[in-house]
């Protein structure tokens, strides 16, 4: 699959976004997977991640496997357009455990 130059710049100014996406468990990315499938084919997230198929089938099938920050950041993206609503509920579960955890520690927010 050949990018043109256009492709490669909107790519490289995404993954800005990378450092977020490295707050999402295993756990969170793999149930984000599981929404999109509800309603997409593995083959379309492939493209829309810039990864196989079979990487696709890898985080769906087997443990150890996961998208990678850049990947989810794409998934997260294409959640918001396919399953808003689930999409938010995932971010939302996820934010609630960080502000949970540092509660523990005794930093309120």
């Amino acid at each position: 699959m050949i990018k043109t130059d256009e492709e490669k710049q909107k790519r490289k100014k995404e993954g800005k976004w990378d450092p977020l996406a490295e707050k999402f468990s295993r756990r969170e990315r793999i149930q984000l997977l599981h929404v999109l499938l509800e309603d997409i084919y593995q083959s379309s997230i492939a493209e829309a991640c810039d990864v196989t198929h079979q990487a696709v089938s890898n985080w769906v099938r087997r443990d150890g496997y996961c998208p990678s920050n850049k990947s989810t950041v794409y998934l997260l993206k294409l959640g918001q357009r396919v399953n808003p609503k689930a999409t938010a509920r995932i971010v939302r579960k996820g934010i609630k455990k960080y502000l949970d955890e540092l509660e523990k520690i005794g930093i309120e927010i």
